[in-house]
Parts: structure tokens; C-alpha cells; sequence
């Protein structure tokens, strides 16, 4: 009998302990200590590994402590009873420049009863800036890299030396760049109203200031302009809403026939991301480009990338969506050196990415360049079916980025001519990406099992 009532005492205590130590990991979690309240999480996952209360408040401390792998991983095992966590797996597979399974579980939550007005407005606008980095990975540059170097964000200049034929660069009392010509003769900034303005010279005498065309100043916030040497390519940084976010690089080209400039064009990735890109220079005659970004910089710096520019652009392609993704980031790219000084620097002393025959990344280790590498003849058929459809993708893609151009700048019934248009370029290039993804699955599925 004492033996039955000690067993009896002893799991009264263990359960008490145990409820004490679930309130205090309550407790740290609600009071914002997330490092305290994980481990206290974690023991208690230990005993209870199912348990969907636990396993979502630890993916949530892992979430606000930045380790958002296993904050995944700990939201799946919460399973579906807790409403927010597709909201929070919709923030972080964002944050991860993840489109389709933050649009997928942004989505899921809408679809949950009570979300409120305020929040369903939040996830629309997530919804929007997912699909349109959905877009913009559809066409990742392939960039060759020299190096890169964190600075200070208002000493970025003294980290690009550019030859004399590039022009010259300088911080004005109040920190703008001002832009002067290799002859000295122009010079472009941005005023105090974030609009690029320019002056010339005419003998001895500057020019009264004139700004740009609206064409080029499209938005309320541009900055850093930059000419190269052929006199009507110019490159700038804007704040735009239909950008990546941030400052963005964008290039306009001066129509001397018609005397004005064309629609600015958004560089894409890898140029741009949701940090803020300060300016891009092309130094031609080194044959070297300096692009100014703070992504993953640490505050009040960014970081330098000097770059080889090239005449032909070349994009990834069938990469898995995490190599893809890192290349847009820059967290990986082509690392090339280049000759000092050498201005004979073409696209063929640069390593191609693309190879003339194929590029198909089978897994981490295996890249095939030769379609007669291929071991399986069911994936080598398939492959041949993703470059046709890959082909059809690009073209539609620039006729919608075409159309959408048009459409921003036209009259409402013109808009209304053009919406028919642009709605079935967007659903068919949905249809065409889930084709493409799963024509690759269906690749390396085939090829895996040949090996």
C-alpha cells in the first residue's frame, strides 16, 4: 500500500512539475524571451513529440530567433490546428525568396474563418510581392563576379575606381552623387525632390538645370545616374512600387531621332532584390562593373560586387529553386579574374555558364553539358520538351512584360482593350511554370533511377 500511494505521490509531482514548466515556457514565450522559452519547449517536445501546442511554439521561437529551416520543420509537425501558422509559414517561405509556397500558404489562411479586414489587406499585398518575385526568378542573369567588399554606405564611391573614359563620380556638400562626363561638359544628379536633373557646359558657362523627362523620372524617389561612354545608356536607382523593393537599377536609353528616352527597364536578378541597389557603373573601357546593394549588409553599410559585364545576357535555367535562388541572391555566383586594366576582356574569356549545348544541374554534384550525357532516353526526351516549353515561356514572358508596360501608361479604355490580354499571358505562363517544374522532376526522376 505505501509503495502504491509514494508511485501515486511521485506522479502527482511529475505531472505538477511538468505543468509548472509548461506555464513558465508560456510564460517566456509571451514575454518575448524566445531563446529561454525554446529550451523549455524543447524539453517538453522530448516527452510529448505530437503534441501540436508545443511543436507550434517552438517553430515560433525559432521563427523570431531567425532560424526559419526549423521553424518549418516544427510548423509541419503542429499540424492544422492553429490558424496563424499558415500565416507565418507564408512569411517565412517569402523571406526565403520561396514565391509559390508563400503564396500556397498565404492562401490557406485567407481561406480560415475570422481573419480580419486589416490582415486580409496585409496578406493580399504579400500575395502581390510573392508573385512578383515569382516573375522576376523566371529570369535570373547569369553574372560573372571579380570580387566583393562591404563599405560604408556613405563612402560607397571610394571603393569603385573607374578610368578616365567612365567619367567621374563625387559626393556633392550633401552626400548625392553627382555624374560629369569623360569631356567634362554634362554632369547629372538628383535634386532635393528625388528627381535627376542636368546640366552642360557652353564654353566657359554651366547651363541652367533642367530635369529629366518624365519618362525617366517615372516615380517619386530616383538616384544616382549613371551614363556609359556611348552618351545615351543611362543607368539610375528608383523606389518603385512594381519593383523588387527598395531602390531598384533601372536603364533608359536616349533616342536621338525622336529626342527622348525610352521606358526605364528594371534590371531583374541578380542586379536587384528587396534590399536597396545605390547604382550600377560599367566602366567599359576596364571591362569591369561595380553594382552597390545593402542585401545581407550589415546597418549603415553594403556591399561592393565588381562584376564583368557582358554584351549577350544569359540566364539560369533549370536549377533546383534553392541554386536558384542563390544565384539571384548573389549568395552564389560565377567567380571569374579578370587581367588588370585589360579593355579586351569579351564574352568568350568569361566562363559560361550556359554551355552551347545543354546546362541541366541533375543534383548538388552532377551537371550534364551534352545532351549524350544523359543515361535515361525517357529524360533526354523530356528535357528536349522543357527547352521547347522554356522557349515559349521566355517569349510570352517578355510579350506580358511588353503589354503590362503598356497598360500602366494608357488611358482606361485602352487599359480595358489590353486586360483580356494580359490576364491569359498570366494564366497561361502559371500553367506553363507548373509544366516546366514538374517536366523536371520528371527528368531527374528518370535519370536518378538510370544511374
Amino acid at each position: 500500500m505505501r509503495k502504491i500511494q509514494l508511485c501515486i505521490l511521485l506522479l502527482l509531482c511529475s505531472v505538477g512539475a511538468f505543468a509548472q514548466s509548461a506555464n513558465s515556457a508560456d510564460a517566456l514565450f509571451q514575454a518575448g524571451d524566445y531563446t529561454a522559452a525554446q529550451e523549455q519547449y524543447a524539453q517538453l517536445i522530448k516527452r510529448y513529440p505530437n503534441h501540436a501546442l508545443y511543436n507550434y511554439r517552438y517553430a515560433r521561437c525559432a521563427q523570431e530567433l531567425g532560424d526559419l529551416p526549423t521553424a518549418l520543420h516544427y510548423f509541419q509537425l503542429s499540424g492544422d490546428r492553429y490558424d496563424l501558422k499558415h500565416f507565418h509559414v507564408g512569411e517565412i517561405h517569402l523571406h526565403l525568396w520561396h514565391p509559390n509556397e508563400a503564396i500556397a500558404a498565404y492562401q490557406s489562411y485567407l481561406s480560415r474563418p475570422n481573419v480580419s479586414e486589416e490582415k486580409q489587406a496585409y496578406v493580399a499585398n504579400q500575395i502581390r510581392h510573392a508573385e512578383k518575385l515569382q516573375r522576376y526568378l523566371r529570369r535570373v542573369e547569369c553574372l560573372s563576379i571579380i570580387d566583393s567588399i562591404e563599405v560604408a554606405v556613405d563612402s560607397l564611391l571610394y571603393a569603385c575606381p573607374l578610368s578616365h573614359e567612365a567619367g567621374t563620380l563625387a559626393y556633392d556638400s550633401i552626400g548625392n552623387i553627382i555624374y560629369t562626363n569623360q569631356r567634362g561638359d554634362q554632369q547629372l544628379w538628383t535634386d532635393s525632390a528625388h528627381q535627376i536633373v542636368y546640366r552642360h557646359r557652353l564654353l566657359d558657362q554651366w547651363t541652367a538645370l533642367q530635369t529629366l523627362p518624365q519618362e525617366v523620372n517615372f516615380c517619386q524617389q530616383q538616384a544616382n545616374p549613371y551614363i556609359l561612354s556611348d552618351g545615351v545608356t543611362l543607368y539610375f536607382a528608383a523606389c518603385d512600387s512594381n519593383g523588387l523593393g527598395g531602390l531598384d537599377i533601372y536603364v533608359t536609353r536616349y533616342n536621338t531621332a525622336s529626342e527622348s528616352y525610352t521606358t526605364p527597364e528594371n534590371l531583374g536578378m541578380p542586379y536587384n532584390s528587396p534590399a536597396n541597389e545605390y547604382f550600377l557603373l560599367v566602366d567599359e573601357a576596364q571591362g569591369i562593373g561595380y553594382l552597390a546593394t545593402d542585401r545581407f549588409a550589415a546597418n549603415g553599410k553594403a556591399h561592393i560586387y565588381s562584376f564583368i559585364p557582358t554584351q549577350q545576357k544569359q540566364y539560369w535555367r533549370n536549377l533546383t529553386t534553392d541554386s536558384l535562388v542563390a544565384y539571384a541572391q548573389l549568395k552564389q555566383f560565377v567567380r571569374v579574374q579578370p587581367t588588370a586594366n585589360d579593355s579586351s576582356i569579351t564574352d568568350d574569356t568569361i566562363p559560361q555558364p550556359i554551355h552551347n549545348e545543354i546546362f541541366f544541374v541533375l543534383n548538388d554534384s552532377v551537371i550534364y553539358t551534352h545532351l549524350n550525357q544523359f543515361k535515361s532516353s525517357d529524360a533526354r526526351k523530356k528535357y528536349a520538351e522543357w527547352e521547347q516549353q522554356q522557349r515559349l515561356i521566355d517569349s510570352e514572358q517578355q510579350q506580358l512584360e511588353q503589354l503590362r508596360l503598356q497598360y500602366n501608361s494608357a488611358d482606361e479604355a485602352t487599359q480595358q482593350k489590353l486586360a483580356p490580354a494580359i490576364l491569359r499571358l498570366e494564366n497561361n505562363q502559371s500553367q506553363l511554370s507548373k509544366r516546366l517544374n514538374n517536366l523536371l522532376f520528371e527528368i531527374r526522376t528518370a535519370e536518378i533511377k538510370e544511374r
